[in-house]
């Protein structure tokens, strides 16, 4: 099995699929691979994705709080948060970073502040404006995610602050210099989530070959039986990881792939 981030992973600075990346999953699937995309986007994120649903088996999303079938666009939300921890976590959020904005994933769309809305289209929408928590939670049933935004503070600041609040319920994820933090559920994260698909179909650590390069991919990485973290990876991917590839643009997941399919045509044809 293959287990791959998308965005710098995969998919390149354009956040497309090269043609080069785009053969070598189906090349592995030839093969017997089964390939799976596990991310921080929605599943509307990577059907948006120009042909990455016909060369992905399944995608784990929001950091594993959702599984994405785009065989039939069945949608399982598996972790969601609460709407009182999330009361909670905002307002406390709001006192350390009173210039941020908010938005939250519900599984079907993202709703916003003003602040967070994108001027041109984007791979989450639809996006829906709200002016406060309250009028969000009034308008969905679920929230898989919650996003903080603060440009002015920047992406350190953000962290150490949130460092500060302890609010059982949530996990926080952070994104190296972008200034944006992500909570799900505790208990969402992308080696539970992958470690839990597998384990419903009989697969093991050892037979998954697994990619990424942020924060939020390290459990993958550690927990697959081989793993890559990309050129420029973030110091936790790096650490997890026992191997490294080329960057997203020199398609160095295609690149590790082919060798893989190289090995094994060759031992094949020594048997």
């Amino acid at each position: 099995m293959i287990a791959t981030d998308l965005d710098g992973t995969l998919l390149d600075g354009r956040r497309l699929l090269s043609e080069r990346n785009r053969k070598a999953l189906l090349a592995a699937r030839t093969r017997g691979f089964h390939v799976v995309a596990v991310t921080a986007r929605s599943p509307r994120g990577v059907a948006a994705v120009p042909g990455l649903t016909s060369v992905i088996d399944v995608a784990i999303c929001n950091n594993g709080a959702a599984v994405y079938e785009p065989a039939d666009g069945a949608i399982e939300l598996r972790r969601t948060i609460s709407f009182d921890i999330l009361r909670d976590l905002h307002r406390r959020l709001a006192a350390v970073l009173p210039d941020s904005v908010f938005a939250i994933e519900t599984g079907n769309e993202v709703l916003s502040q003003p602040g967070q809305i994108p001027a041109s289209p984007h791979y989450d929408d639809p996006w829906r404006r709200v002016d406060s928590l309250e009028e969000a939670l009034g308008r969905c049933t679920d929230v898989t995610e919650y996003r903080l935004v603060d440009r002015a503070a920047g992406a350190a600041r953000m962290l150490e602050a949130a460092r500060s609040i302890d609010v059982p319920g949530v996990v926080c994820w952070h994104w190296g210099s972008f200034p944006v933090l992500e909570y799900n559920a505790v208990g969402v994260n992308k080696g539970d989530a992958l470690s839990a698909w597998c384990a419903e179909r009989d697969f093991d650590a050892a037979s998954v070959i697994a990619f990424g390069d942020m924060p939020n991919d390290a459990s993958m990485l550690a927990w697959a039986g081989s793993s890559y973290a990309m050129a420029g990876a973030q110091p936790e991917a790096l650490e997890a990881a026992d191997q490294r590839a080329g960057s997203n643009d020199e398609d160095g997941v295609a690149q590790v792939i082919e060798s893989l399919l190289e090995e094994h045509q060759a031992a094949e044809r020594s048997e």
